[in-house]
């Protein structure tokens, strides 16, 4: 037989037992299976379209014993299909039980001699009893208290998911009047966490003037422009507004104090930052730690409580300085020149 006749067979084979013939199935594997061994895989896959057969048919035995031997062969594949069939095949079939099934009535035809006719006798059939109900009543639909279960759940399980992170923010004076403020978010996963994803999408399409970085696995570095400290108050209010909406809690705005005295050296200023955590729950590994002036000054918020940090210095005025300087060494030349008339030197004369 060609190659060409025993694909065509073979793919004869495979449609009758897609439709259900069985028989017609076997009688075209059958002169394909003694061209083809076991243990090549042509024959292993007509042995597995064999089994399918007797299957069908119930004959079990066969279909046992050519999985068994199936279940040997090199393939992994087919030897791991060979084995998930033999477990089908030999798994134990368990007893239905009586009141599963309806028995038809018995019917007796009785006959009395020749003169009378016969009687049909139908013996009535009396109904199973309904099984018991279950022990936990008929199925109710859920209150309002779970509803209130499972938002809670649900309420700290993305408050325990935000928590694993550590949050640095660092408050850089600049200039008179002039701030900037950067954010560096580290998850303890090493990892990015859904919260900071979200808060990223948030920051990006809600805030803008900012700058955030990917500085290495679940690392997170927002920074900000350059700006005056009513702008950067408002932009902190936006960002703790939307970390807060990204964990699933309510803060409130942190305030932002700057009060500055121009001298003529330089710029007297006092920085003070204040946090409101009081309705922030205990988050298990959330860390939030706030620093003035690349940390010259440090403070760790915790949840319920009120962190406040400040800060008080000087900050030269350059052209303050220059301007004094200047004046010392003018009133140095004055002084050097009355002492020198005083001496007798007279005025300073250009050379003849």
């Amino acid at each position: 037989m060609s190659e060409q006749d025993s694909a065509l067979d073979l793919s004869e084979a495979e449609a009758a037992l897609e439709r259900g013939d069985y028989g017609q199935g076997l009688e075209l594997l059958l002169p394909l299976s003694e061209q083809h061994p076991i243990n090549s895989p042509e024959g292993a896959g007509l042995r597995l379209l064999m089994i399918t057969a007797w299957m069908g048919q119930g004959q079990e035995d066969k279909a046992i014993a050519t999985c068994r031997l199936l279940s040997r062969c090199h393939d992994p594949k087919l030897r791991q299909q060979a084995k998930q069939l033999l477990g089908v095949l030999e798994a134990p079939s368990l007893d239905r039980p009586e009141r599963w099934s309806m028995r038809m009535p018995q019917l007796e035809l009785n006959g009395s001699g020749s003169g009378q006719t016969s009687t049909m006798r139908r013996r009535r059939s009396r109904r199973p009893e309904p099984p018991p109900s279950p022990p936990t009543g008929p199925t109710r639909s859920p209150g309002a208290g779970f509803a209130v279960l499972v938002m809670a759940v649900l309420l700290g399980i993305t408050l325990l998911l935000s928590g694993c992170v550590q949050i640095e923010a660092d408050l850089d004076l600049r200039g008179p009047d002039r701030l900037a403020l950067t954010w560096d978010m580290r998850s303890t996963q090493e990892r990015p966490l859904p919260w900071q994803k979200q808060f990223e999408q948030d920051l990006q399409r809600e805030v803008p003037g900012l700058t955030i970085e990917q500085t290495g696995p679940g690392r997170q570095k927002i920074s900000s422009r350059v700006v005056s400290s009513h702008e950067l108050a408002q932009q902190m209010a936006a960002v703790v507004a939307v970390a807060g909406r990204a964990a699933g809690v309510s803060l409130p705005a942190p305030v932002l104090k700057l009060e500055e005295r121009n001298w003529l050296l330089g710029v007297q200023q006092h920085l003070q930052l204040m946090v409101d955590l009081n309705d922030l729950p205990e988050i298990p590994g959330l860390e939030v730690h706030l620093s003035l002036n690349h940390g010259r000054v440090e403070r760790t918020a915790l949840s319920g409580t009120t962190t406040e940090v400040s800060w008080q210095g000087w900050r030269w005025n350059p052209l303050g300085l220059g301007a004094v300087v200047i004046l010392m060494l003018m009133t140095s030349s004055m002084v050097l020149q009355v002492v020198r008339r005083k001496l007798g030197f007279g005025f300073p004369e250009l050379p003849s």
